[in-house]
């Protein structure tokens, strides 16, 4: 079977606020396991940077629906391949929010120490690359 990983970078409007954006995590969680993606998302308030693993048909719906969903102004589809193997072995959604929030196994508050703990040991360049010029003292760069 052949896997995509798409990597892309989202803004979202002014109605995103922090309590939804802990609840929409949650939600894309569950459905990501449902659909059998794995991946990581790093995200602010307003932007985000998502990788996105999986069978290219789903990776691709995935990302429609989330282009397409009311809270985001803009997403941009920074690479898209097939390859080999995942980089990651689940979905877990990294945040940077301004304000703690509760406990959730695959919803993380996001320092400049967690963000090192969510990348795999060996990513690929184009991940390497795409995180390192979009983050500066582990802060997604808006």
């Amino acid at each position: 079977m052949s896997l995509a990983q798409y990597i892309y970078s989202t803004t979202c409007t002014d109605q995103m606020t922090a309590e939804k954006a802990v609840l929409i995590s949650v939600k894309s969680i569950e459905v990501c396991a449902r659909l059998g993606l794995t991946g990581r998302v790093f995200s602010t308030r307003t932007h985000a940077l998502a990788v996105t693993e999986g069978p290219p048909d789903i990776v691709e719906r995935y990302f429609q629906a989330i282009a397409s969903d009311y809270l985001v102004a803009t997403a941009l589809l920074q690479t898209k391949q097939i390859v080999k193997t995942r980089d990651f072995e689940d979905y877990s959604v990294w945040l940077d929010i301004g304000r703690p929030f509760g406990p959730h196994p695959h919803v993380h508050q996001m320092t400049p120490q967690s963000l090192v703990s969510a990348m795999p040991s060996n990513p690929s360049a184009r991940l390497r690359i795409m995180v390192d010029a979009l983050f500066d003292d582990g802060r997604l760069v808006a």
